[in-house]
């Protein structure tokens, strides 16, 4: 069996006959199997011809495209690391992830290449010059050399890059699952669930993937699931909270065969919104960049609002406090025992950093109960101190949002004044908040929390700050309506 990615999957299309089956639909066109193998060939030569060598990096700013696409497999072909990145970023981020990824060049689309150009980080060229190459017939050696390096979501501090091997990949991923199912993820294939979700699951399944250049919108997203009569749909909690406000959007999502969410914890209030839509079509998913995915579940089959699922097959789980494992039931760090963990580094010229079946910290405040299933309740780093005494924002926030005029709730501490330490609750109202709903909210916590739980006040907003990912940034949430 090859150890080179694109050859592995190349050969796996072939094996199963996909030459001529639809791989991608992009740009109001379909692509084929064989022309995106043969794209990805023509890439790897004009990575060759720019003077390219293995393990050089090459920095993808390229939107969702078969573009993205030929980019990534004609790198693994070549032997070189692609580093895909967020093209709608600002200038100043899109500088700082350059400038921590150090690339030998840079593939930009026509409307981000002319700053780069002028900014001097590293060469850039186009897709399209690469293509127009002579392709490449060899495949450079995998196994333990870097495949592609993924950028962690900076929730907790500057980005870094996890790098993953050639060697990485599971071969029992390969199958024939997806053939004759259309899929579309709004997440985006800088973001490891995007990535997987759309390119990588085509490769290995055989699914058609509907891939949009711009960003989509609900209602964006609404539309290409009709025209193309999407079956299975991938995206974050919170993308999944705006297509329900979108109208039709009931009749549409109905016909899904399947619904998958990930990237964020599954608020107990859009839970409540998702179910009566989706039912058992609905899967939460759960993992992180550095180890990948862990744990899935159907919420339809959970009455606790906190539960996720089991480990996959294979996959071992524990939760720690104080240094020691805890029995079932028992709140702590989520741990999973990983074959290979992938740990950021501040440069790409630092190359991999993994550490092969160790136990991975999450940093996620969970438990696992007595039926093997994964609870997560949030990031350990969100945990308040008040009055001495642990606070979980998820419990405050799912309360808040019980409320039927909030959308969305996220609670921090706050240093007042006087010198103490209380909560805060910023909320998203459905129809704009007041001075009586705050007093509703506040009085619904003061019956149902204990005192240390209960905000102070509440800061209405127009949306709960997020990064691309769609995870809250709770760090930019602690400067809304000052201290």
């Amino acid at each position: 069996m090859p150890d080179n990615l694109t050859q592995l999957a190349a050969d796996h299309a072939r094996l199963h006959g996909w030459d001529d089956l639809t791989a991608f639909i992009a740009d109001d066109r379909t692509w084929t199997f064989a022309e995106v193998y043969a794209g990805a060939a023509r890439v790897a030569g004009g990575y060759r011809a720019a003077g390219l060598n293995r393990g050089d990096r090459v920095l993808l700013a390229l939107p969702d495209s078969v573009e993205m696409v030929w980019c990534l497999l004609g790198a693994w072909q070549a032997g070189i690391v692609a580093i895909p990145v967020n093209v709608q970023m600002s200038q100043d981020d899109l500088t700082r992830d350059i400038r921590t990824a150090e690339p030998a060049l840079i593939v930009a689309d026509p409307e981000t290449a002319g700053w780069l150009d002028d900014a001097g980080l590293a060469p850039v060229t186009g897709a399209e010059r690469l293509a127009a190459a002579e392709p490449e017939t060899e495949f450079a050696e995998g196994g333990d050399h870097p495949s592609h390096a993924m950028f962690t979501s900076g929730t907790t501090g500057a980005p870094k890059l996890c790098f993953y091997l050639h060697s990485n990949f599971e071969p029992s991923m390969l199958s024939t699952e997806g053939v004759g199912t259309v899929a579309f993820s709004v997440s985006r294939m800088y973001f490891s669930g995007g990535l997987f979700s759309s390119a990588m699951a085509t490769m290995c399944t055989g699914q058609t993937s509907v891939l949009s250049r711009p960003r989509a919108t609900p209602a964006a997203a609404l539309e290409l699931i009709r025209r193309y009569d999407v079956a299975t749909l991938f995206g974050q909690p919170s993308f999944y909270a705006r297509l329900l406000l979108e109208p039709g959007h009931a009749e549409t999502l109905g016909k899904l065969r399947g619904a998958m969410c990930a990237g964020e914890v599954l608020s107990a209030r859009l839970r409540e919104k998702l179910l009566p839509v989706f039912g058992d079509r609905l899967l939460n998913l759960y993992g992180a960049t550095e180890v990948g995915g862990y744990a899935a579940g159907r919420p339809a089959d959970y009455t606790d609002v906190s539960a996720v699922g089991p480990v996959f097959p294979g996959r071992s789980a524990r939760v720690v406090l104080d240094g020691q494992e805890v029995a079932a039931g028992t709140h702590g760090e989520l741990q999973f025992l990983a074959p290979f963990a992938t740990r950021g580094v501040a440069r790409g010229s630092l190359g991999p950093d993994q550490v092969t079946n160790t136990w991975w910290p999450t940093g996620d405040l969970g438990s696992i109960d007595a039926q093997g299933v994964i609870h997560v309740y949030g990031r350990l780093d969100d945990v308040e101190v008040i009055g001495g005494q642990n606070v979980v924002p998820g419990e405050v926030e799912r309360l808040l949002e019980s409320h039927p005029k909030v959308r969305e709730a996220a609670v921090s501490a706050v240093r007042r004044e006087v010198g103490d330490t209380t909560l805060r609750a910023y909320v998203v109202a459905t129809s704009g908040g007041d001075e009586a709903l705050s007093a509703e909210l506040l009085a619904l916590t003061r019956e149902q929390l204990s005192w240390y739980k209960v905000p102070q006040d509440v800061v209405w907003l127009d949306a709960l700050p997020r990064n691309a990912n769609g995870k809250v940034l709770r760090r930019q949430l602690r400067t809304a309506g000052g201290q």
